[in-house]
């Protein structure tokens, strides 16, 4: 009988040590398969079930790229998980149509669906002989307190991509036709619309895409073509993958010369756009639609959402010098090349443009043309007027200031003290910021009065004049610099912006020689 007690003492010793084990183990697992989700793009939580209920286990952790390459291993695709939907597209849910909640299904019913598909796959491979996940029991190993999150970098259709689908043999082309847009582009006779398909109107751009796209692709490895996308989420999303896909592109591209065809998507090559009082045309802009096309990597970095109006924003957003995207801020953006920040970094941004700056891309509206301006005019017969103006502004290149007019050497030695008066070669200077810009259609829109680039150094005198900086910058104002940071500002700032190696900025030698007496 004592033997009898004490060996269900020990069994129960050994079942609570082999639980208390065996809870060790799963959550030792647990923070391992944390660990291995740092970096990863395509690590997924499934919290489906929160949109009904409260979570009784942690979100389940799901690697997408681990299982696409296991059941690849095993003879199996994206199918054995999700189902297509009636025009053959596969949708995102798990092993449904829809989600959960579209669908109807309770927490229970989501839980079950869950929990019967992945644990009884993971079986069925280790029936196989494949390395597999968690089973009955194993709860900790997919439902995680503290995971690691994704890694992604963003993904989209940009131009390049665009061309490669084009220009691609792979994809028929459609019926009658030279051009295999139709592919994407579901609607007929929108084939030049941006909207990959009547999905995009209804469903998250990204949920198209995935959908869709990984459908398509997935579609071509299934038939052996020589070409076919990714289907795994690194392909799209993985740093190391996008930067060597980045660079196979740009291969390709200057094996054609470095120039990227334009896309045949029936855009118009100059457009008028207006704002005013509702119900008047005020003043227009007439857009070059063509040149900001070739400088820009996607059609969405102006129309967002979706709209064929650029920005589909206000006219003060699209002057918002903060937003990259506006009219304004991508100027801005632009004016950081180091030939153009020497000048530009020291200048406001919030400063209110002159006339003649408005007057770049703003144009006042005759009553001769305001007929053809109104909303029932053919957009045919505004695109031409707007090619009209865009055609003018590019006649109206600045004149260049002649050579004799620019002052070869400038003295400045007001504040000599140490060193002798600074000979700066100002020649020398105008000219090569002058080259900087010749070949640059915004630069030379923006600099079209022949002394607008003097005003980078006389920013507070006329361009003309010979400043005397010593009018502003005292030694007691303590509103400006002094006159001597004021001088030093404005060089060393100028050469760190034109990353100019020479002179140094502790050289002071190189501009003014050191007196000896």
């Amino acid at each position: 009988m004592a033997n009898g007690k004490r060996i269900l003492r020990l069994t129960a010793i050994v079942i609570a040590l082999a639980g208390v084990l065996g809870f060790q183990l799963e959550a030792m697992g647990m923070f391992d398969a944390a660990s291995e989700t740092a970096g990863r793009p395509d690590v997924i939580m499934i919290d489906t079930i929160a949109k009904l209920e409260s979570l009784e286990q942690p979100a389940a952790v799901f690697r997408h790229d681990l299982h696409t390459k296991a059941l690849k291993d095993q003879g199996m695709s994206c199918e054995s998980c999700h189902k297509k939907d009636a025009e053959g597209s596969m949708t995102l849910a798990f092993d449904r149509l829809e989600d959960g909640a579209r669908a109807n299904m309770s927490a229970s019913e989501l839980k079950d669906m869950y929990h019967n598909g992945c644990i009884s796959c993971h079986v069925k491979s280790e029936e196989k002989g494949f390395k597999t996940g968690p089973k009955a029991g194993e709860c900790r190993s997919c439902h995680q307190e503290r995971p690691e999150a994704a890694d992604r970098v963003p993904a989209g259709m940009d131009n390049m991509l665009h061309f490669v689908h084009w220009d691609s043999k792979v994809i028929p082309a459609d019926a009658g036709k030279d051009t295999n847009c139709g592919a994407c582009h579901k609607k007929a006779g929108e084939e030049d619309s941006w909207r990959y398909s009547e999905a995009a109107k209804t469903e998250p751009l990204k949920d198209v895409f995935h959908s869709q796209c990984v459908t398509c692709h997935e579609s071509m490895i299934e038939k052996k073509a020589d070409r076919s996308g990714p289907v795994q989420c690194a392909g799209c999303h993985g740093e190391k993958e996008t930067a060597e896909r980045a660079v196979e592109l740009a291969k390709n591209l200057k094996a054609m010369g470095g120039t990227l065809p334009r896309l045949p998507r029936k855009q118009p090559d100059a457009a008028l756009m207006f704002h005013g009082e509702p119900g008047e045309i005020g003043t227009i802009v007439a857009f070059d639609h063509k040149s900001h096309e070739a400088v820009t990597d996607s059609c969405l970095t102006c129309h967002v959402d979706g709209v064929n109006a650029p920005l589909n924003k206000s006219y003060v957003a699209m002057h918002d010098a903060s937003v990259d995207t506006s009219c304004v801020g991508c100027h801005i953006k632009e004016q950081a090349k180091p030939e153009c920040a020497g000048c530009h970094a020291a200048r406001s941004t919030v400063k209110q443009p002159s006339d003649a700056t408005c007057g770049v891309c703003h144009t006042k509206v005759g009553d001769d043309l305001k007929p053809a301006l109104t909303a029932e005019a053919p957009k045919e017969m505004k695109q031409a007027i707007a090619q009209r103006f865009v055609d003018a502004r590019a006649d109206k290149r600045p004149e260049a200031v002649a050579i004799d007019d620019i002052p070869d050497v400038v003295t400045i030695g007001t504040i000599s003290d140490k060193y002798q008066p600074s000979k700066m070669p100002h020649r020398k200077i105008v000219l090569k910021l002058m080259e900087g810009m010749k070949d640059d259609p915004l630069a030379t829109a923006f600099h079209s009065a022949p002394k607008a680039i003097c005003s980078g150094c006389h920013h507070n005198s006329p361009a003309y004049a010979t400043p005397k900086c010593s009018s502003c910058h005292t030694q007691t104002d303590g509103n400006r610099p002094s006159l001597k940071a004021a001088y030093h500002g404005q060089c060393m700032d100028c050469h760190k912006q034109m990353k100019l190696e020479k002179p140094a900025s502790t050289n002071c030698v190189a501009c003014h020689e050191k007196k000896t007496n």
